[in-house]
Parts: C-alpha cells; structure tokens; sequence
C-alpha cells in the first residue's frame, strides 16, 4: 500500500472516529424536511407558490391577511415616502380581505389584487437567476396597462435583497426580510396556528435558511468540521455518489464499449477521449496535460447546469496546434463554436450542449441513462464522423 493510500485511509479512520462532532451536525440536520426530500429547495416557481399561499387571505394557514401587512410594513419602513405615490400610512391601514393571489400570470411571479383598495402587488421572484433583459418593463407595460387606475407595488425578491435595474420602482426584499416576517407572524399565531400548519412553516423558515440565505449555526458547525477533517471531507466529496458521478460513469461506459474509441484521462467532472483514426493522424506531442501527450482530446465537461463537449486543442507542439486550429478555421461549418483565436494553452474548435440537467434526473437514473446514451449516439453516428472526416482530408504535415 502507498503512502498516500495509507494517510488517506488514516485520514477517514480519524474523520468517522471524531463522535462527538458528528453528533453535533446531525443534530442540526436529522430533522425531516419535505421541501429537500422533494427536491424543491431551489425552484422558484415552488417558493412563489408558497408566498402566494402566505399572501391569500382566505388560505387555510390562519394567518389572514397577517403576511400581506408585514411585508408592507417592511417595505414602507425601509422606503418610507418613497414606496408609493401616496402615504404609505394608508396603505398600511388598508385591510386586504379581499386580496387574489395571481400565479404565472402573464409571466409575472405574483400578482396580488385587492379590487376593494384598487391596489396590486407584483412580485417577481429571483432566487437563484437573474433578471433578464427588459424582463422587468415588460411587467411594468403589462400592469400599467391592465391595472391604469390602480395604485402599484413592484417588489424584486432576492436572497440578498440585490437591487433590479429600475430600482426606483421595484423596490428590494430579501428572502432573510421574508424568514424575519414569517417568523413573527408565527409567534404572533401560534396558539391559534393548527400544527399541520406551524410543521410546514417551520420546515420552509428552514430550507430559506439553510439553502437560499445561510444558515450561520450550521455553517460554523460544518466549518470546524471541515477544517479539522480536511483531507478524508475531500476525499468524501471527490467520490461521492451524485448526478455528475452517474453522469461520468455512463459517459466511460459508452466511450469504452464503441469500436475504435481510447478514453483518455478523466475524472468526474473532464472525461476525455479520442477516436483510432484521429490518434493515429495526429502525432503525440502534447506537453503538461493527460500522460497520453496527445494535443487534441474530446473532453466532456460535466459540471454546473449542463453537460458540454469540446474538442480541444491542448498544449504541445506549436506547428501542430496551429494547423489544427488552421484546419477548423476553414471548415468552420463543420467545427462549430471555436475558439476565435488560438489559445496559448487550451482551443476549442468544437462546443456543443449535450444534456441540459434538471432535477428529475437526479431521481430517475434510467432516465438519465437513456436520454444521455440517445444524444451520444447521434453525435458519435454523425457530427464526430464529420469532424473525423474533415482533419483525414488536410491533416497533412
């Protein structure tokens, strides 16, 4: 056994040893929690729906219009005069029995209507992405338009409150304002609250805690653990089973059973490869990237949103790395998304998306299976023979 092996078993006997701090984050996180059970934890459209739910009146929570008052409260003690063009006084005053919650309505997250006030609430939600462009004015086009007598109240939600680009009209909450509201409506119910109710509460605080703004207990917690157990936590995360290690094993999977193709240095997240006919084309002179010293490789990256394909020109041999380049120059038809120019260590002359990934892969591993084997089939079946064909053809030094 090398000495690594053996320090980096060492490491994991320390690390499952330590009982005390174990005990100490799974106290923290053994509680059951629906929303990461079901995997909605970072969809907006699940987070719009429970605000949604918050904000109707008439919903069985028993809150009333008790959440609708408390953001407005919030909003009009950080805008004051500013949040409407009337006094924010009234507004707060109002009572919002009558309050419509909207959902997806023309696009806009939330649209609450309050007809007896002739006042309505949007609410574009942004937890994670962000705001495209004219997004907001197209909202603002649509409102005005439907609701010309009403008074308004734009609000852009964000974990961290982040300014929209009208920041004058759509006025910044953050989802720790919303933890903060919700929270004190709970306390402020809670005898009248049925349990069903203050558990799915409690749970959603939680995941808002803990997945959109920080959870700051559980963050030191998971600090001192790490620090302390470094080594063997990184070995833990580098193999650990998830969507991007399936993902990796179906890639090598069906690189190594297809005629004619050599998988190269890979991990988790860059599986690369090549085919015979490129291989024995192009010489191998590579420098400073897989042991192979080959200087083009198909390379997936699998990480982030989505799984990419590049083929690259790495580091080596400067005349070869030129005339490949040269060669995806002329035939740019056929090798799509290059480059613009030759990179000193790393050129891509071909970049094409093969799976966007969603959530439901993440449960559903024939799914996954299947919709990544069909995409790999058509590519290697027709755009890789293309690319082969095309370097056979000037490949000539």
């Amino acid at each position: 056994m090398s000495k690594k092996i053996s320090e980096d078993r060492q490491a994991l006997q320390n690390f499952l040893m330590d009982v005390s701090e174990l005990d100490r984050l799974e106290k923290t996180t053994s509680k059951f929690n629906a929303f990461e059970t079901l995997g909605i934890v970072n969809t907006e459209i699940r987070h719009s729906n429970v605000l949604g739910w918050l904000m109707t009146p008439n919903e069985q929570h028993g809150l009333g219009e008790a959440f609708t008052k408390k953001l407005i409260q919030e909003i009009a003690k950080n805008y004051g005069d500013g949040l409407l063009e009337h006094d924010p006084v009234k507004l707060l005053l109002w009572d919002y029995h009558d309050l419509i919650v909207r959902r997806e309505w023309r696009n806009i997250d939330l649209l609450a209507i309050s007809e007896s006030n002739k006042f309505v609430i949007v609410m574009e939600n942004k937890v994670w992405s962000k705001e495209s462009k004219h997004q907001l004015k197209k909202y603002e086009a649509i409102v005005q338009n439907e609701f010309a007598d009403y008074k308004k109240l734009f609000i852009y939600l964000t974990p961290f409150g982040d300014d929209s680009s009208n920041p004058d009209l759509w006025k910044s909450v953050s989802y720790t304002q919303i933890i903060d509201i919700v929270e004190s409506i709970s306390l402020l119910k809670e005898n009248s609250m049925d349990t069903s109710v203050k558990l799915f509460i409690e749970q959603y605080i939680d995941t808002l805690r803990r997945h959109v703004v920080g959870d700051h207990e559980l963050e030191k917690i998971c600090q001192d653990i790490y620090f302390k157990h470094k080594r063997a936590l990184d070995l833990i995360f580098e193999y650990k089973p998830d969507m991007y290690s399936e993902v990796a094993m179906i890639l090598k999977e069906n690189i190594e059973k297809r005629p004619g193709f050599i998988l190269d240095g890979s991990s988790k997240t860059y599986i690369r490869f090549t085919t015979q006919t490129i291989d024995q084309l192009v010489e191998k002179k590579g420098k400073g990237w897989t042991s192979s010293h080959r200087i083009p490789l198909f390379e997936f990256q699998n990480r982030g949103t989505k799984l990419m394909l590049k083929f690259l020109i790495g580091p080596g041999e400067e005349s070869i790395r030129k005339h490949l380049y040269e060669i995806a120059s002329r035939n740019s038809s056929t090798f799509k998304g290059r480059n613009k120019q030759l990179k000193p260590v790393y050129t891509s002359i071909y970049s094409k998306s093969i799976l966007i990934y969603d959530e439901s892969y993440e449960i559903d591993y024939e799914k996954l299976k299947t919709t990544l084997n069909l995409r790999l089939d058509k590519f290697f079946d027709t755009e890789l023979k293309e690319l082969e064909e095309a370097l056979i053809e000037e490949y000539v030094l």
